[in-house]
C-alpha cells in the first residue's frame, strides 16, 4: 500500500567498472538489461511502485547520464525536478544529504529509503515485505539498514556485526570485506549479515546525523541547494557508512532472506543467480560450441564462440573487447581499467 510521507531515493551516478567489458563508461552496469527485458535501474524503479508514488521518487545520478535516465523513466512518470544531476561524482554522503535536504523541505514527515540502482531481488512480494518493516523501525528514529543473511563465506561484500536488542538488531560494527577464514566465521556467527547498501530512515533523523558528524556537507547542502554547481567541488568524495553510520548510535539493522539478492558486484555473482546447466555451466549468448566444459559462463552476442575443455573461467564476448579470467578473479576487472597500458577507447 502506498504511503504519501515514503520517499525513495534512487542512487544512479555509479560507473560499473567490474562489469566490464559490457559496462563502459557511458553505459555503466545500472542501464544494461542484464537480467531481462528491463535495465536494472528500470528494475529498481519497477520493484518499489507498490508502495511510493512516482512524485515520490528522486534519482541522483551524473549530468552525464541525464540523457539515459530521462530516456528510461519515461514509462514511470517521474516529475522532472527530482531529478539531481551531480557535476561530478562524490561517493553516496554527498549524494543521499542532498536528496534528504530537498525531501525534508518538501515534507518534514518524510521517511526515506535509499537503494542502489544496480542490484537484482527476485522475489519483489517479500521485498516489500521487509522495507514496510524497516519503514515501521525509521519511524522510532533509527537508521535502519537492510542486513542480508549470508549464505556462504563471501570475501566481496561488507559485512555488519549486530547485537539483538528488545525492538531490533543493533548495529555494532560495519566490516569491511573479510578475508576468506573470517567470512567463514562470520557464516557461523548468526549475528553477522552482509551490508546491502539500502537504508530506511526519516529525511530529520539522517540530517540530524549530517549536521552532527559531517557539518560542512550539511551547512553546503542544507544552505546552498539552489548553487550545487558552486559548492559541489568543496565536497568531499566519502561514503555515508564511513562518515555517518560507522559513528552514529542509533544504527538498526532489518534481517533479509529469501528475496533473491544480489548486488551483481561481479561476473562471478551473476552466475550465482542464474541456473546452471548440469555440467555447472551457463552460457548466455546466441551460438555457443562446448566441449567438455564444466562451471564456465560464457556471456556472448551474436559471433560464435567455442570453449574446449574449461573450468571455472568467465567468458565475456563484446563487440570490440573479450575478457576472459578465473570466476573468482573477476572482481579484479576493474584493476584492468586502471592499468596505464589499458586503451582509453575501451572505457
Amino acid at each position: 500500500m502506498k504511503n504519501k510521507n515514503l520517499y525513495a531515493v534512487i542512487l544512479a551516478g555509479g560507473s560499473g567498472t567490474r562489469f566490464w567489458p559490457m559496462s563502459r563508461k557511458l553505459k555503466p552496469k545500472q542501464f544494461l538489461n542484464i537480467t531481462g527485458e528491463m535495465t536494472l535501474f528500470q528494475e529498481t524503479l519497477k520493484r518499489i511502485l507498490p508502495m511510493v508514488f512516482a512524485e515520490n521518487i528522486f534519482i541522483v545520478t551524473g549530468k552525464i547520464y541525464q540523457k539515459k535516465v530521462f530516456q528510461q523513466t519515461r514509462l514511470f512518470k517521474i516529475p522532472a525536478k527530482n531529478f539531481l544531476l551531480e557535476p561530478q561524482g562524490k561517493n553516496t554522503a554527498p549524494a543521499i544529504c542532498w536528496a534528504a535536504s530537498k525531501i525534508y523541505k518538501m515534507n518534514p514527515q518524510a521517511v526515506m529509503a535509499v537503494f542502489p540502482s544496480d542490484h537484482l531481488i527476485l522475489n519483489e512480494k517479500r521485498f516489500l515485505h521487509v522495507l514496510q518493516k524497516a519503514v515501521n523501525l525509521a519511524r522510532k528514529n533509527y537508521l535502519v539498514t537492510l542486513g542480508i543473511v549470508p549464505t556462504r563465506p563471501e570475501t566481496g561484500y561488507g559485512y555488519l556485526k549486530t547485537v539483538q536488542e528488545k525492538e531490533m538488531l543493533r548495529v555494532e560494527k560495519f566490516i569491511e570485506k573479510p578475508s576468506l577464514s573470517k567470512a567463514r566465521k562470520f557464516l557461523e556467527n548468526k549475528n553477522y549479515f552482509w551490508n546491502s547498501g539500502m537504508f530506511i530512515w526519516k529525511a530529520e533523523t539522517i540530517l540530524e546525523n549530517f549536521c552532527q558528524y559531517l557539518p560542512k556537507v550539511y551547512e553546503l547542502l542544507t544552505q546552498n541547494s539552489s548553487q550545487i554547481q558552486k559548492v559541489w567541488p568543496q565536497l568531499p568524495s566519502i561514503s555515508v557508512d564511513y562518515a555517518i553510520l560507522e559513528k552514529a548510535k542509533n544504527v538498526a539493522a532489518v534481517a533479509v532472506s529469501d528475496i533473491g539478492w544480489s548486488d551483481l558486484g561481479s561476473w562471478q555473482s551473476l552466475t550465482k543467480i542464474l541456473t546452471p546447466d548440469k555440467h555447472g555451466n551457463i552460457f548466455k549468448s546466441q551460438n555457443v560450441i562446448n566441449l567438455d566444459c564444466k562451471d564456465t559462463f560464457v556471456w556472448g552476442e551474436k559471433r560464435l564462440i567455442s570453449v574446449i575443455g574449461l573450468e571455472g573461467l568467465c567468458v565475456i564476448d563484446t563487440p570490440d573487447a573479450l575478457l576472459v579470467c578465473r570466476k573468482e578473479a573477476s572482481q579484479r576487472v576493474k584493476e584492468i581499467l586502471s592499468q596505464p597500458s589499458f586503451p582509453p577507447v575501451f572505457l
